[in-house]
């Protein structure tokens, strides 16, 4: 990318605390395709390109699981904005358009209007290295439900991957914790 197209280019990091955590399945929805362990097919982004940089974050508020995902086989993960927590995430320096894009996949194929949605509410976690830090989950504080092993392993990969001073036992403690 050149100089001139990147001050053109709107970026934020997208911050992810579940699946997408693992960068393999982050980029089916970037480049489409569905994730071997599961989730949907999603539609590739117009913008194919990888994010700029990823970096682990540490989210102010608690991870849960609740819903009952078809394709996933159990719950999924969200945010408790209901007051203050602490949670594992990786933010994703990508384009506003691939986060939009990423937004639209998780509700449906469109952006969620008036809190509508699995992942209706849009958050703002502030600023990290001047681009704004931003992720999705439910307006409201859902039923907690179970996720399945698929899932967690899934969660568990991404960890690994982004958080490599996190043992097994370390990991596997913290996927268990954000059961309620």
């Amino acid at each position: 990318m050149t100089e001139n197209n990147a001050q053109k280019t709107e970026y934020v990091w997208y911050l992810s605390y579940g699946s997408n955590m693992c960068y393999e399945r982050f980029m089916h929805y970037i480049r489409g395709g569905s994730f071997k362990k599961g989730g949907a097919c999603h539609a590739p982004c117009r913008d194919q390109s990888e994010p700029l940089r990823k970096t682990g974050y540490a989210i102010p508020y608690d991870m849960y699981y609740a819903m009952d995902s078809e394709k996933w086989h159990g719950a999924v993960s969200f945010l408790d904005t209901s007051e203050d927590g602490s949670a594992l995430g990786v933010a994703y320096l990508v384009t506003r358009e691939q986060f939009d894009h990423v937004v639209k996949e998780e509700n449906g194929g469109g952006l969620p209007a008036n809190n509508t949605g699995w992942y209706g509410k849009v958050l703002s976690l502030g600023y990290l290295d001047g681009y704004e830090v931003v992720t999705f989950t439910n307006p409201k504080t859902l039923e907690p439900n179970e996720p399945s092993e698929d899932y967690l392993g899934t969660l568990a990969r991404g960890l690994r991957e982004n958080y490599p001073g996190m043992t097994d036992d370390q990991i596997r403690d913290y996927l268990e914790g954000c059961k309620r």
